[in-house]
């Protein structure tokens, strides 16, 4: 695993948009906040840029992350938003580069193609949290906040967190441990069977999603069966898959969570639902790519740092 450089509190954050276009009132008041905190912020060209229904071309959005990683004063990349369209760039991107230049990547959705690839390409970790014109733009939650910036400056080699007092649903009992890895659920999915999808083997996979009707969810999670990306893992942690009902009325009787019990029920791992994480403004910040404990007696989740405190600027 690539390690981070630890970032000070005046640290210089990278700001782009590798999807879709921000809202522009919201994107203004996440670098308020970033600002607000100590924090120097360089915009990338994709917060203003559009192409089709992007936040500009292929090209400008892979020159914005590039771009970004070889800066030396840009100490970490936080995203603005998700959408769709970053699938699209994967094998644009020099994974050379960015591997030569590790960085602390932030943001979830879309977004999780392009940390899945980086962590598959290029061994470089990434946050699944929150991006700037979404929750730092809309008064982050105390929660999330906590979360994000207690991974971000922590100084103890491990991040430990307690989800006793947390509605997570225990479905397989049990202790493991594995590299972290996972994302939006319909994202991995899409990246299955490209060079850009990590290998899951011995993993502790996360999965969440949002506005997918259950026969969808259902459908992503047999593609995953199939390749056999279930037999393999050492943990699964299901987040919150919020509105993914289906409107027919055929099918209404069937919800997300029924497809969930129908695929986990009888797993040989520990498996979790209703972690807070998902597309929800109440977020924990997973890092992909990380060595990770679980332990579902306890209630607790421990995540290796990945920040290299001795390489501090």
């Amino acid at each position: 695993m690539r390690y981070f450089s630890a970032i000070q509190k005046n640290a210089t954050i990278g700001v782009l948009a590798p999807a879709f276009p921000p809202d522009a009132a919201r994107l203004e008041k996440g670098i308020q906040y970033l600002e607000s905190m100590g924090f120097n912020v360089k915009r990338g060209k994709s917060l203003s840029a559009a192409h089709m229904y992007f936040s500009g071309s292929d090209s400008l959005r892979v020159k914005d992350i590039e771009t970004f990683f070889a800066d030396p004063e840009v100490d970490m990349i936080v995203c603005a938003r998700g959408g769709w369209g970053a699938l699209r760039i994967l094998d644009q991107l020099d994974y050379e580069l960015i591997g030569q230049n590790p960085k602390p990547f932030v943001g979830y959705s879309d977004v999780t193609t392009l940390q899945l690839a980086f962590w598959a390409k290029s061994r470089v970790p990434a946050f699944s949290g929150p991006m700037v014109a979404v929750e730092m733009g809309s008064g982050i939650d105390p929660f999330t906040e906590r979360h994000f910036w207690g991974q971000v400056f922590n100084d103890d080699p491990w991040y430990e967190f307690s989800f006793a007092r947390e509605n997570v649903e225990l479905w397989q009992a049990g202790r493991a441990s594995g590299r972290l890895i996972g994302g939006c659920l319909s994202m991995l999915a899409h990246q299955l069977g490209t060079p850009f999808m990590p290998d899951l083997t011995n993993a502790i996979l996360f999965l969440e999603d949002v506005g997918e009707a259950p026969y969808k969810i259902d459908r992503y999670l047999a593609q995953l069966k199939q390749a056999g990306i279930f037999d393999r893992l050492s943990a699964l942690i299901l987040g919150e898959f919020i509105d993914c009902v289906d409107d027919s009325t055929s099918r209404k009787e069937v919800s997300v969570e029924d497809v969930l019990h129908d695929y986990f029920d009888n797993t040989p791992y520990p498996v979790l639902y209703r972690f807070p994480y998902g597309h929800g403004m109440r977020k924990f910040t997973m890092p992909i790519g990380v060595k990770a404990e679980l332990n579902t007696e306890q209630k607790v989740l421990k995540l290796q740092n990945p920040f290299d405190k001795h390489l501090s600027k």
